[in-house]
Order: C-alpha cells, then sequence, then structure tokens
C-alpha cells in the first residue's frame, strides 16, 4: 500500500532540489527527482522493494509536475528540454525508441535510488529507528 507521505516528502525535496539545479545551470535535470525518490524510499522503511515503489511514485507525480513545465519552458525560452535528452534524442531513428529510452530513463533511476534510500535506511539490526523510543503512537496499516 503506497504511504502517501513518503511520495509527498519526496516530491517536495524534488521541487526544491530541481529548483536550485534550473537556478544554478538554467536546464531541468533528473536530480530532482533521483534525490525525491531516494529520500521516499528513505521516509517508508527498511524494505528495498517498498522503497523502490515509493521511489518509482514520486517519480512519477514529479514528472507530471516536471514535464509540462519544461516543453513549456523549451518553447518559450528555447531551452533543451530536460538535460541528458538533448544527446539522446539524436541517437534514435524512431519514436517508439525515443519513447522507451524516455520511460526507462525516467523510471529506472527513481526505482533503483528509492530502494538505495530504503537501504540506507537499515543497519546491522535492520533499522537506524527505533519505534519504541518514539514518542507518538504509530499507526498500523488495517
Amino acid at each position: 500500500m503506497t504511504e502517501w507521505r513518503a511520495v509527498l516528502v519526496g516530491v517536495c525535496l524534488a521541487a526544491c532540489t530541481e529548483s536550485l539545479v534550473y537556478a544554478m545551470t538554467g536546464q531541468f535535470t533528473l536530480v530532482g527527482g533521483v534525490t525525491g525518490s531516494a529520500l521516499a524510499g528513505y521516509v517508508v522503511g527498511t524494505d528495498p522493494a517498498d522503497g523502490g515503489w515509493h521511489g518509482l511514485m514520486a517519480g512519477v507525480a514529479w514528472g507530471c509536475l516536471l514535464m509540462p513545465l519544461s516543453v513549456l519552458l523549451t518553447f518559450l525560452e528555447r531551452t533543451p528540454i530536460l538535460f541528458p535528452f538533448q544527446y539522446v534524442i539524436p541517437l534514435v531513428e524512431t519514436p517508439g525508441e525515443l519513447t522507451t529510452a524516455i520511460m526507462l530513463a525516467l523510471a529506472l533511476p527513481n526505482v533503483a535510488s528509492g530502494a538505495l534510500g530504503s537501504r540506507a535506511r537499515r543497519d546491522a539490526t535492520g533499522t537506524w529507528f527505533d519505534p519504541e523510543m518514539a514518542d507518538v503512537d504509530a499507526v498500523e496499516d488495517a
């Protein structure tokens, strides 16, 4: 089950990171989405499968905001579209190849960084966070 709090935290970090990168370079990159996905994986827990899923969800949610904005800025300001794709587009021959390249490049790094975010939360005993030490009661899923 998706924990939307983790996805929202990841999207917020992605927006902050990407706005800083855009302010410094004038281009949109995949850095914001990947860092947001890693944080979403970290927030959700220690299971890499959950981290990968929430990383993908954060990447998709952020992509739904970023892609229309980047296309709009591409046409209005004559800036290149997302950073790595300006170099990929000349290498492909058909729209299907381009679509596949874009979808894989947008999905796989987010899944991997979400899973790595969850793995980063682990230590030798399984987790860095002890729920028994928390001040608030945890809400269990039904």
